[in-house]
């Protein structure tokens, strides 16, 4: 009985790495080091370069080894690496909510990050167009009013330990369809120089609009991060 229990133990989890699909480790071109303003990251000159150690946050069912999102830690310090547009480590690209949150398009002023400002995610998919994140980000706003709280800036959502009430985390899931444990959709667009957050199905293929993919039948299909990383992948 325990083997069996064991074996389908160990297919639910080979199950769910297949549903969630295989994030491919994004190669950068970037030296090594900090950018703390957007002007030094698109020259790919780094601002600084300090002796960082990475405080991964851990995410529910996340199974990847390189941390998706975390913070950085200064060793001499011990502080939080804090208002830095984007940091090179160890062969990895990480952007801040901060630099996010500063350089979205207008288009997405509504959106706000649910973690940290000071926190950081990994950049998963890139190319010549685009580079692709995925980060805690959500319609504050429009969360609050359909869950009837007063408080929603102060939600935390996929993270182990954090506080999910079951109203927020409804009016989460009504604001921001694809909002999953691994996070929202966002791309920094090389020639605009400029963030862009997936806010929802329609606004993904408005995006794509000019591109030769596929569109996502918003109506009929489930719409889910394993797509956008597979459209992204295409058009990056």
């Amino acid at each position: 009985m325990t083997q069996r229990i064991s074996l389908l133990l160990i297919l639910f989890y080979f199950g769910l790495s297949l549903a969630l699909g295989q994030q491919s480790t994004y190669k950068l071109s970037f030296p090594e080091g900090q950018y703390r303003t957007k002007e030094d990251f698109i020259k790919k000159s780094p601002s600084e370069f300090l002796q960082l150690t990475i405080d991964k946050i851990r995410l529910v069912t996340d199974s990847d080894s390189l941390a998706r999102r975390c913070f950085f830690i200064e060793r001499d310090t011990n502080k939080r690496v804090k208002k830095v547009f984007a940091i090179s480590h160890n062969g990895q690209l990480y952007f801040s909510n901060w630099a996010i949150q500063d350089n979205k398009a207008k288009s997405d002023k509504s959106i706000s990050p649910v973690e940290s400002m000071n926190s950081f995610v990994r950049v998963i998919i890139g190319g010549e167009n685009f580079l692709y994140v995925e980060g805690a980000f959500i319609n504050i706003w429009q969360s609050a009013l359909s869950g009837g709280i007063s408080n929603a800036m102060g939600v935390e959502f996929g993270i182990v330990g954090g506080i999910v009430g079951n109203e927020v985390g409804k009016a989460i899931d009504k604001s921001y369809p694809i909002t999953t444990f691994g996070g929202t959709g966002i791309v920094w667009d090389i020639k605009k120089e400029e963030f862009n957050i997936f806010r929802n199905c329609s606004d993904f293929n408005d995006f794509v609009e000019n591109y030769p993919v596929e569109k996502t039948d918003c109506g009929k299909q489930v719409f889910e991060l394993k797509q956008i990383r597979e459209i992204i992948d295409k058009i990056k």
